[in-house]
């Protein structure tokens, strides 16, 4: 094995290793994947070109015992990690996740794995002056679900896995898996895949994480700060059975119609007319006329037609917009208009 540049300390190696699994003092993020606290010892894709090594099991803290959930959480990679050197010349590794299902623990090509996403892609070059392994990290963004596995897809040149004692721990699959190309069997086992993530949440299900790459994690329509600014409407009115508007920002658009008819104060309340409270002090009582509908949410001006609007007998009506923007800021406004007596 050549020897390596000095990218991380071996303390610093150790303080990787040892949190690999927990997740950052007081954020929501977790860490999954191998502990990247050996140095690769094979070149897995030598005898079979380009492949996709899938990692099924992996040693876990605090005591190495062998782990094969998967991600603990769902959520989006932000980071990635991988512990590997490149033999003669350079190698890619591209990150990525899959489905693996082994069938048959005593054998090899039992492993059924499916490509479910593709992350970043890494070029590591040989390096003979240095004298360890260096931890490679790199950013992402890619969605992940709760027991999906890490993989990579890497060329013959490229050393990435850990034997320990010949533990059949990963899976490898020549040619490479292709997202969407449904299930397909190993080629041979191989060892621990020297391969660790970092899991943010997403709540919003925007694709971006919560914790770095999302200022607004309520807002599915922002990943800088959130919008609070409600659509603006004007112009509102009612001629001729159409219902025109103007709005700042496209939205979602629904209006409810009411007629006005007799009413009568009753303590703090204005309710229909009757016998018995008719002496009462009068008010406006508006009741509703059929359900809600909906009309064009375009950005400037917009018109649609009021249900049976030529069939409204005489008196006076209200109608209540309300505009929904994207990121759920919501405006209400009203407009009355009359009918008149036909002659």
């Amino acid at each position: 094995m050549p020897k390596l540049h000095r990218c991380l300390t071996t303390p610093a190696l150790s303080l990787v290793a040892a949190l690999l699994l927990l997740p950052a003092a007081g954020q929501a993020s977790t860490i999954f994947g191998s502990r990247l606290n050996h140095d690769p010892t094979d070149t897995s894709c030598k005898m079979t070109g380009p492949c996709t090594i899938v990692s099924f099991i992996h040693p876990s803290e605090p005591n190495g015992d062998p782990y094969s959930g998967g991600a603990p959480v769902s959520g989006v990679i932000t980071k990635f990690r991988v512990r590997a050197y490149a033999l003669e010349e350079p190698g890619q590794v591209t990150f990525r996740v899959a489905d693996i299902n082994l069938t048959e623990p005593n054998n090899d090509n039992s492993a059924l794995a499916t490509a479910t996403g593709t992350g970043p892609t890494i070029t590591i070059k040989p390096d003979e002056t240095a004298s360890e392994t260096p931890i490679t990290e790199v950013g992402g963004r890619l969605p992940v679900k709760k027991g999906q596995h890490l993989a990579i897809d890497t060329t013959p040149s490229i050393a990435a896995v850990y034997n320990s004692n010949g533990s059949k721990f990963s899976y490898l699959f020549a040619p490479p898996l292709v997202d969407g190309s449904g299930a397909r069997g190993s080629t041979e086992a191989v060892n621990e895949l020297l391969v660790a993530a970092t899991i943010e949440p997403d709540a919003d299900g925007d694709g971006f994480g919560d914790e770095t790459q999302d200022q607004c994690p309520s807002q599915k329509t922002t990943q800088g700060p959130c919008d609070k600014t409600p659509p603006v409407v004007r112009g509102l009115g009612v001629a001729n059975g159409v219902i025109s508007y103007s709005l700042s920002e496209a939205s979602t658009v629904s209006f409810q119609l009411e007629k006005k008819v007799p009413g009568r104060k009753v303590g703090r309340k204005c309710v229909k007319q009757t016998a018995k409270n008719r002496s009462h002090r009068r008010c406006s009582l508006f009741k509703r006329i059929g359900a809600r509908f909906s009309g064009p949410g375009n950005k400037g001006a917009n018109k649609v037609t009021l249900p049976n609007g030529k069939k409204l007998g005489p008196g006076t009506y209200r109608v209540t917009m309300t505009a929904t923007d994207p990121a759920g800021n919501t405006t209400t406004k009203t407009t009355t208009f009359k009918v008149k007596k036909k002659k």
